[in-house]
């Protein structure tokens, strides 16, 4: 059954978007429509999450290779804004431990920290250290080398001398890891792969919703699986074999719809996906 746009918009940005996804709910919806149409409603859906404060991620698999979980994780990684996040977490973990931040959003030392809380930096480490271990160590929502990341990027927020450790650690959620020095300082056990995307991006959704953001929503572009490979003169080609590898991973991520925590996928896709003359391609 066909939907006028407007009138999906509005049902997905009431029902969804304004309400559902920041509670901490998830879901998966499919977008079939026309290139133009499709522009329009990325357009539009974007506008509208970003007003509800919802981090929005545009992935293509023009771009990514869908066939495999984790490249999607790396794709949304390497777009948020980890120092950000980072920031807000830490912030939050000194106000619950009894401190002040005094200039929010500002990055500190934790020498500098202490001495505008008129405490001594081995206490307020001491503090802080028990603050993240029972905060973050001991969440276990997220994945194990997870939590070691973010209290490496946590550790490091507040360090003068530790740039090269955040950089490891982001290297390593963005897929574009350079050296394993830094992912072993950080006592991180594996590389994100295959085995781990799942758990990863769980994790992720979770800890942006400690980060006290609302949620995330990603737009998945999967046109490009629904052509030919002799269509296409750049980018990402995929062969019968790695479109169902595809749809694999989106089938995946469905059946995981309840493990997640406020997470809106759109997948977006042109009428070839349910037609039955497009071979070895559509559904």
């Amino acid at each position: 059954m066909a939907i006028r746009s407007g009138e999906w918009l509005g049902l997905i940005e009431r029902d969804y978007l304004a309400s559902y996804i920041p509670a901490g709910g998830s879901a998966v919806r499919f977008v079939v429509a026309e290139d133009a149409m499709l522009s329009a409603v990325q357009r539009d859906l974007t506008a509208a999450a970003t007003a509800a404060g919802l981090h929005v991620v545009a992935v293509d698999t023009a771009d990514a290779k869908l066939n495999m979980l984790h490249a999607v994780f790396f794709a949304i990684a390497s777009s948020l804004d980890w120092e950000k996040l980072t920031q807000t977490r830490l912030e939050r973990l000194v106000a619950e431990a009894g401190y002040t931040w005094p200039v929010p959003g500002q990055r500190m030392s934790l020498t500098a920290l202490a001495s505008a809380n008129g405490v001594a930096p081995p206490l307020l480490r001491r503090t802080l250290q028990g603050q993240v271990t029972s905060a973050v160590w001991r969440d276990h929502a997220l994945a194990q080398d997870f939590r070691k990341a973010m209290m490496a990027l946590l550790d490091a927020a507040l360090a003068d001398d530790k740039d090269d450790l955040r950089n490891g650690v982001l290297g390593w959620l963005r897929g574009d890891l350079t050296s394993l020095k830094w992912v072993k300082e950080a006592q991180i056990g594996a590389r994100i792969g295959i085995q781990n995307a799942r758990a990863m991006l769980i994790s992720l959704c979770h800890w942006l919703s400690s980060c006290g953001a609302p949620g995330l929503v990603v737009l998945l572009d999967i046109r490009r699986l629904l052509r030919d490979r002799r269509e296409i003169a750049e980018g990402v080609a995929y062969t019968p074999a790695a479109v169902m590898a595809c749809y694999e991973v989106v089938r995946q991520v469905i059946d995981d719809t309840e493990h997640f925590e406020g997470f809106f996928l759109a997948v977006l896709a042109d009428g070839r996906l349910i037609d039955d003359s497009v071979p070895k391609r559509g559904l």
